[in-house]
């Protein structure tokens, strides 16, 4: 599982407790406080280096100090964010009282009156960690120490006219902004890194927000130059102004979230795994919705994602999605927001969980396939939003119809490769795993494949029925299966014909495979209520030359299996001298069928003598053929390719009526002599014989 930390950033001199993340490690957060002590150090030496420390430029009554403070305040609370990935940028308009401060408060009372008014709002609107408030702290003095050093340094050379006052009170709001959004990228950068990046980022982000936010200082500082009461007839167009920055922003944000939602399909269609659909899937959805963790479970496979520390975090993913459980945690496919309390009534979460859980279920028009939860939301606000919930909901429909052409593609290939019946892998799976076994030679070891056939399979369908065979051939694949070594592949191929490709040290220990597969199988199994017992013959043929052709191997494997079977052998090793099946013999196959079918055999005939008597008794019909190409062919060849490809009944049909025609003749010259015909013991099986 992977573990995210997030930062959440600040654009302007006002850093919110937003600024910093929650640390999952002592080291940052430690990092973040050394941070806080250089930042409240710096601040003190500036400090106790500006002159006048007690004394302001423009003495003003009192009130002037509550207003400052009361304005620091109202900055803070008005303060909007800015999301992109899982930080904030947060935008105030602390300028507009630090300019005011500047000239009309000493800074003394000017450091009291910003910490009072901000961390006021920070602790009671916010509540945020300590380590968060002290750095806030610590920036709040170091951006007023640092405009007070400016300004009072660019005053003495300037002088203390109006016009000198507001140009040297814009440059000395300006540079803290740029100083203060440095230092929160460093203390970001202590989660995240890239402190480059960063400071980039933030300020390509944020950098024209400081110059508006300036010059509106300005400009609200020359109105209360003329006359301290002026500034407030500045409220209204500045109140505008932020109002018209905010609503930008916030479209902005929302256009943002749209592109981003708009994308996400095309991100999650890039394949059709659903592993890697369901993955990036979650991941994606838990970086659009600011998410520290999440969990997502599909039903169909047992899949379960998760994103981040989820485990660490108490969701308790598995428990989480039961198809039966959930459905009265969901209405429909709506989703809904859980508190922790609600999380752990569920059976959802632990004692540890201690933030909102939103809970979605993905559907699709076949109907649900999973359930989809996220927590730990980051960025500027700790609680999911409606807008949020409501996006959730359309990102679970696109992440459900790509995760149901993933799984029907999945199933589809599973299918293609894969029988039905026995769920081992078919023919050309089976092609594709001796490619993979040729292409990568084991020296040392014996690669071979063995063919498997039943013996009278076609028996037991006829007379148990087609179920009983079924269950006969998914119980040879178990035992068969029980055979198997690690790295061994079991393949149905067709009918009752199985495959296996393996490797053994020695020929003597494939043959010993073989032997035990054959016996093993051939033990009687109970099928209706019958024992029955079903043999098998096997045919073992050796990778080693074939390494071009795989499909070689499976032929001569599949001679040797129907060698062993004609020969009642169990086991046959495949050799040259048992394959009849070469092109040769092919061509020889069609030449046969044509000389018996325009009766181009001859049939000699050899006399059977009585030594007795000297006497001819009869004659034995043998059955010759003179080829125009080949010459003489010898019966051994012929007849054996005919009782292998089932011409023998016709060439045994020849013979007998050449054979009873020629003995009819003898007969009616007077010459009773017997006549033998040889046979088949293929033609043995013919009834009509």
């Amino acid at each position: 599982m992977r573990s995210t930390v997030l930062g959440e950033n600040s654009g302007d001199a006002i850093q919110t407790t937003e600024a910093v993340a929650e640390p999952r490690s002592r080291k940052p957060q430690d990092r973040v406080m050394m941070l806080v002590v250089a930042m409240t150090a710096a601040s003190v030496g500036l400090a106790a280096s500006i002159p006048g420390f007690d004394e302001a430029l423009r003495p003003t009554g009192p009130w002037i100090l509550v207003t400052i403070a009361l304005l620091f305040g109202l900055s803070e609370w008005s303060v909007f964010h800015f999301e992109f990935r899982k930080e904030a940028i947060s935008f105030s308009l602390s300028e507009v009282p630090l300019a005011l401060a500047l000239v009309f408060v000493a800074p003394g009372p000017a450091f009291a009156a910003r910490l009072f008014g901000s961390i006021a709002v920070l602790v009671i609107a916010r509540r945020p960690p300590l380590y968060k408030l002290l750095f806030n702290t610590a920036l709040f003095a170091v951006e007023v120490a640092v405009a007070y050093a400016i300004f009072r340094s660019l005053v003495s050379s300037w002088g203390e006219d109006d016009s000198a006052l507001v140009l040297a009170a814009v440059a000395a709001v300006f540079v803290p902004s740029l100083i203060t959004s440095v230092l929160v990228s460093v203390a970001i950068s202590f989660f995240e890194g890239s402190l480059l990046g960063q400071v980039a980022s933030d300020l390509r982000v944020a950098g024209w927000l400081f110059i508006v936010n300036s010059t509106v200082a300005g400009v609200t500082l020359g109105l209360a130059l003329v006359s301290p009461g002026l500034f407030i007839f500045a409220a209204i167009p500045v109140a505008l102004l932020w109002f018209v920055l905010k609503r930008y922003g916030l479209l902005d944000q929302r256009l943002r979230d749209l592109d981003a939602l708009h994308g996400f399909a095309a991100h999650i269609g890039r394949t059709l795994d659903p592993e890697v659909i369901g993955q990036a899937g979650l991941d994606r959805i838990t970086e659009l919705l600011r998410a520290n963790f999440g969990a997502l479970v599909l039903f169909d496979g047992d899949w379960i994602f998760t994103h981040g520390s989820a485990d660490e975090e108490g969701l308790i993913a598995p428990a989480a999605f039961d198809p039966a459980a959930s459905t009265r945690l969901l209405s429909g496919s709506a989703a809904r927001l859980l508190s922790p309390v609600e999380a752990r009534h569920f059976g959802l979460a632990d004692e540890r969980l201690e933030s909102d859980l939103l809970v979605a279920s993905l559907e699709d028009d076949s109907g649900s396939i999973g359930r989809l939860v996220v927590g730990g939301r980051s960025g500027a606000y700790r609680r999911f939003s409606d807008d949020e919930i409501a996006r959730v909901q359309n990102l679970t429909e696109q992440l459900a119809t790509s995760l149901r052409k993933g799984m029907l593609h999945q199933r589809i290939e599973r299918e293609a490769r894969r029988d039905a019946l026995t769920q081992l892998p078919n023919r050309s799976s089976f092609e594709r795993s001796i490619a993979a076994t040729v292409a990568e030679p084991d020296e040392d070891r014996i690669s071979f494949v063995m063919m498997l056939d039943l013996d009278r399979f076609k028996e037991v369908n006829d007379t148990l029925g087609h179920q009983a065979g079924d269950d006969l051939l998914i119980e040879v694949a178990r035992r068969l299966s029980e055979q198997l070594q690690p790295g061994d592949v079991l393949a149905r191929l067709a009918g009752d014909e199985f495959a296996v490709l393996a490797k053994r040290d020695t020929r003597e220990q494939m043959t010993a495979f073989a032997e035990s597969c054959v016996r093993d199988v051939g033990r009687p199994v109970t099928l209706d209520g019958l024992e029955i017992v079903v043999t098998v013959s096997a045919g073992l043929a050796t990778l080693d030359s074939e390494a071009d052709e795989p499909g070689v191997s499976l032929r001569h494997a599949d001679i040797a299996m129907y060698n062993a079977k004609s020969q009642r052998m169990g086991v046959d090793v495949y050799s040259d001298e048992i394959d009849r099946r070469t092109p040769a013999r092919l061509s020889m196959l069609g030449d046969l069928r044509s000389a018996i079918e325009q009766a181009h055999l001859d049939v000699h005939y050899q006399p059977k003598l009585d030594l007795a008597s000297g006497m001819i008794t009869g004659a034995e019909a043998l059955v010759r053929w003179t080829h125009p190409v080949r010459g003489m062919v010898p019966p051994a060849q012929f007849v054996r390719v005919a009782e292998d490809t089932g011409l023998i009944k016709q060439l045994t049909d020849l013979m007998l009526g050449r054979g009873i025609a020629t003995l009819r003749d003898v007969h009616d010259r007077g010459y009773h002599l017997g006549m033998s015909v040889n046979l088949s013991t293929h033609d043995l099986l013919d009834t009509r014989l």
